[in-house]
Formats: C-alpha cells, structure tokens, sequence
C-alpha cells in the first residue's frame, strides 16, 4: 500500500452497522481497524410521542461505539407519525414542522455534540475506563435524491431549506460541528430520481444552500470500482463548478453482496467482494487528498436476513456473517485499514 493510503486517519475507514450490537461486535470491528460507525438517529423513534425523548437505544449504541473507540457519524431521519404519515416525509411545509425538527436537532447535538450531556453525565457511568467520542460532523437526511427516502418525491428547494433549518440548529448548539449532506446515490432508481452530481449542481444553485454544509456525500453503488471512481470525480467536479471545491465528498455508502446467487451487478462472490472492497477502499485512500475524500462507509457490518426489506443484495453484504465469522471482505478491510 502507498504512504498515501497509510497516511490516512482512523476515521478515514467507516462501515454501517446494521441491528444490535453486542460485545463480539465492538470487539472484531476493533480488529478490523473500524475508525467510524454511521448511525440511523431517528426521530421517529426518539420523539415518538411529542415532547417525550427517548434517547436509550441511541447512548447505547454511540456509548458502545466510543468505548471500542470508534466515532459516530450520525444521520438525522425519520419524521413522527405525530407529524407525518410517512416518516421519510420532511418536516417542511409549516412552522410546527419546522421548529419541532429544530428542536430534535438541538436536543441531538446537546446530547452528543462537543461538550454534550450525554458524555458528561450517562458516559462516565456506563463506560467508566472509556474515552468520550463526541460527536463532530452531522448527516442531514438520506438518499434525497431517489423517491424512496424523500417523500412524496426528489426536491432540492425543500431539501435546500431542510439543511438551512438543520445548520442553523446545530450551529446554535456546537458551532464548530461539520455539516454533511445526504448521501447522493450516483443513479438512484424510482420515478423522479435524479443523478447525484446533477442533483449536487441544482443544490448549489440555491440561494444561501452552499453556506448550509460543509461537506456533501455520495452512495457509488456499482458493479465494479472503476465506475465508483468516475461518480466520485462526476461530483467533484458539480463541486468546483458550483463554487465549493474546497468542500470533501464522503462516501457514506459502499458495498457488494458476497452472493452470487442472488443476482443483479451488486451480488458477486466472497472473493470478489473482498477484491473489490480491497480497490475501492485502496484507491480512495491513495486519492484522499486530490480527490478530497473524507471518509468511505462500508455496506454493511454483518449479515442480515432481514435486510432483505432494504434490497435483494443486502442480507450478504456484511463483513462477518451473522454469526459473526469473518468473510475475505472482513480480512482485506483489515489490511487496507491498518
């Protein structure tokens, strides 16, 4: 491996966790180099009912994280039922909306941002020989650009004003927190997607959305790497033209299947899963710097049966299987991470 890629930090090497995480968990993601761990933090399931937060499953998972010393990249999501009918609905359209997603946002950030709550009084006590993590950058939202998480379809206006309301929450909170956007699939699938550069450009075009982020993501799902690193360079590009090249990409979402059987250009063999997490984690890491690459986020940790809600490819695309016994993938994500 190049001095580039060994130069590359921790934090650099993510994965997505998928369920409970238990103690074998934290302790192979260890081995594995695991820098940072993006999580769901839904708001549907912590405001459940209005003005009633329930933040257990969340200092659990991040508190657990930390302790194995693994950051948290966390996404803002989901929209009570008090409020929506369909939780990937965006709190926009009125002030109720609007001020009561400002405060989930708020509440989030004080919990778990720099000098959070949560690691000055629930932390200590959990994890008392552990190290606080506090959280440093924030996910407003996923896969905006594709019909399935961005309801009733893609719209940059709104999602323009979904991050202006989410910056300003944050910034009120921990003004030093990085803003990133969605995760942008290159070529999302279901009526009114649209292409994440083509998307990214039409951001940019917003009045004040260039100031409302800091970094933007994007989810490269393809059948091989070569084509990863032509989208990467498609949104640096819409990047520059845009006027924000100084701006990182994160790749908050990679992966392959490790079964072949289950078809489509993302189901491929054991081997050639770890093949391609080998050169796309790699080249990525060599072209850190030029191609300004914050972070790359395997899909997923372990596998998962009931993925199969999420996509035909996903139950297989863990690193360890669902008895946590490490695949090819989870032995080259090692290597490139070490």
């Amino acid at each position: 491996m190049s001095a580039t890629a060994q130069a590359a930090p921790r934090s650099f090497y993510g994965l997505i966790p998928n369920g409970d995480l238990r103690a074998a968990d934290y302790r192979l993601m260890n081995e594995a180099n695991v820098g940072t761990a993006r999580l769901p933090v839904v708001w549907e399931v912590i405001e459940a009912r209005n003005e009633q937060f329930n933040w257990s499953y969340t200092d659990e998972l991040i508190g657990g994280l930390a302790a194995a010393n693994i950051r948290t990249l966390p996404v803002l999501f989901g929209t009570p039922k008090w409020l929506a009918n369909n939780s990937a609905k965006p709190p926009l359209g009125s002030k109720r909306r609007e001020s009561q997603w400002s405060q989930f946002v708020g509440e989030a950030v004080a919990r778990y941002g720099s000098g959070g709550t949560y690691w000055s009084s629930v932390y200590p006590s959990q994890y008392p020989d552990g190290t606080p993590l506090p959280i440093e950058a924030w996910q407003v939202w996923n896969e905006v650009n594709g019909p399935k998480h961005f309801r009733p379809k893609p719209n940059v206006g709104k999602y323009a004003e979904l991050l202006r309301i989410t910056n300003k929450a944050i910034e009120q909170r921990d003004p030093r927190a990085k803003i990133v956007t969605s995760g942008l699939v290159s070529k999302p699938t279901g009526k009114g997607g649209i292409e994440g550069w083509d998307y990214l450009t039409q951001l940019l075009q917003r009045k004040g959305a260039k100031r409302s982020f800091d970094h933007t993501a994007l989810h490269p799902y393809a059948s091989n790497a070569r084509q990863i690193f032509q989208d990467v360079k498609k949104m640096r590009r819409a990047l520059k033209k845009g006027g924000k090249k100084r701006a990182q990409t994160w790749i908050t979402e990679v992966g392959w299947s490790s079964d072949p059987k289950v078809g489509g250009k993302l189901a491929k063999s054991p081997g050639k899963q770890a093949a391609l997490l080998k050169q796309t984690y790699t080249q990525l890491a060599r072209k850190r710097k030029s191609w300004k690459i914050g972070g790359v986020y395997w899909y997923t940790w372990r596998d998962n049966p009931k993925a199969r809600r999420v996509c035909d490819w996903c139950p297989t695309a863990g690193l360890v299987k669902k008895n946590l016994r490490p695949k090819p993938a989870f032995r080259q994500y090692r290597k490139v991470a070490r």
